[in-house]
């Protein structure tokens, strides 16, 4: 068994891999909002295959895990497939035609791939799944520095989403459970920390989200109250408070001499009182056949978006209404149940990784609802990453290390043993 659970874990591990790299590539060669999912990029293609990896992994996971997780859960799983297969059933020529669209958030196969949360049975290697996460957010910490200190001027919005949108989406669904973590006992670790939460908010605000910008500023709250709470380097934190501020400031001041900076902030102050999500589910729930709302349209179907350059239009930025108009209402509530159930899982040994893992997992069931853009239900690395915390939240048996307190004999005890 420890072999098949190695195979497994280098198996799951490649297959992230290969994601991330593909990840990297389509950010590179993106010039357009829609450029990155052309199904015809040999990565996309590559990263199709190991997708079809992770299936195998996760049948293979639910098969022989399912009993260390809530029925609850293994039964929503259960539940979001069939429906989700009964949905798309008239469309499978779809898939057959576009293979790659299998892995899509309307693939059944992204669908079946929840089921990587399983592996989170096997703790061992859950943990360096974990750690093998944290390396690619460094990794992309750099790579969008770099894109960013080479986008020199900014005409719109679509540079800074060209140079960082995809990069930045998946350090904005994994940093934050690292970031919060308690691993930095130095005043060293704890600057990078904050350090990289402010970067990692300067690249919301490079790609003018509104959303994200408050998501971040709910996370750095939330690790400030822990540390001041903790009476942790009081004087590090006001020193860092007001260095930030200084720097603001200043930044704020010479603007003009920042040329990249003054047009990202002139493009996220344009997009302050815009509200097209509101508008765009208008458009949808006019267009929408209420006939099927517990059938579903299926994978294929589309609508006439006005906002949209090329109809017609397949999209939506509400999560929750996109799987009622595929799939049925039925399968959105199944699916909210499943992340609900996540988040009030009771967490008995006040684990502080667990308690991090369903704040991800909170914001995830807003962003659904439409609160941050860019998410969708995936088989990109960040959703890998999702799922993996949803598991690890909701795993029945854990790995727990107890320490008994033996009290060493006296000497006089000794003595008595001795000529016992």
């Amino acid at each position: 068994m420890e072999k098949v659970t190695r195979y497994l874990f280098y198996f799951i591990l490649t297959a992230i891999f290969v994601n991330v790299f593909a990840l990297i590539l389509g950010q590179l060669s993106m010039h357009g909002e829609d450029s990155a999912a052309d199904s015809g990029t040999f990565y996309i293609k590559i990263s199709f295959l190991f997708n079809i990896l992770v299936t195998f992994c996760s049948i293979y996971c639910f098969v022989a895990y399912h009993r260390n997780f809530p029925f609850i859960i293994n039964a929503c799983y259960v539940l979001m497939v069939a429906l989700v297969f009964i949905a798309s059933f008239n469309d499978l020529s779809t898939f057959a035609s576009t293979p790659t669209l299998f892995y899509s958030p309307k693939g059944l196969g992204t669908w079946i791939n929840f089921g990587l949360l399983y592996f989170a049975a096997e703790t061992t290697y859950t943990e360096r799944l974990f750690k093998f996460f944290k390396y690619v957010c460094t990794f992309l910490f750099v790579f969008n520095l770099v894109r960013i200190g080479l986008l020199g001027s900014v005409s719109d919005r679509s540079a800074a989403l060209n140079a960082i949108r995809d990069t930045t989406v998946t350090l904005l669904w994994i940093y934050p459970f690292y970031f919060l973590d308690d691993d930095d006992k130095t005043n060293f670790t704890k600057l990078i920390k904050y350090g990289s939460i402010a970067a990692l908010a300067f690249f919301a605000f490079a790609i003018a989200s509104r959303s994200y910008l408050v998501i971040m500023a709910v996370i750095m709250f939330i690790k400030l109250r822990r540390d001041l709470k903790e009476g942790r380097s009081y004087f590090l934190l006001a020193m860092m408070g007001f260095l930030v501020t200084f720097a603001a400031y200043y930044v704020v001041s010479n603007l003009d001499k920042f040329g990249t900076l003054k047009d990202l902030s002139t493009v996220f102050t344009g997009r302050m009182g815009e509200d097209s999500r509101s508008s765009q589910i208008k458009e949808f729930l006019d267009q929408f056949d209420t006939r099927k709302l517990f059938k579903g349209v299926g994978p294929s179907a589309t609508w006439n978006w006005s906002g949209d350059r090329k109809a017609p239009y397949e999209w939506l930025d509400n999560q929750y209404l996109l799987a009622i108009w595929w799939f049925g209402l039925q399968t959105c509530i199944v699916y909210f149940f499943y992340l609900v159930y996540s988040l009030f899982r009771k967490n008995p040994l006040k684990i502080l990784r667990v308690t991090n893992a369903k704040v991800t997992i909170f914001f995830w069931i807003l962003a659904c609802g439409g609160f941050a853009i860019y998410v969708t239900f995936s088989s990109g690395a960040f959703y890998y990453f999702i799922t993996l915390l949803i598991g690890f939240v909701n795993v029945n048996v854990r790995q727990v290390t107890y320490y008994q307190l033996v009290t060493e004999p006296t000497t006089d005890q000794n003595a008595y043993n001795a000529l016992s």
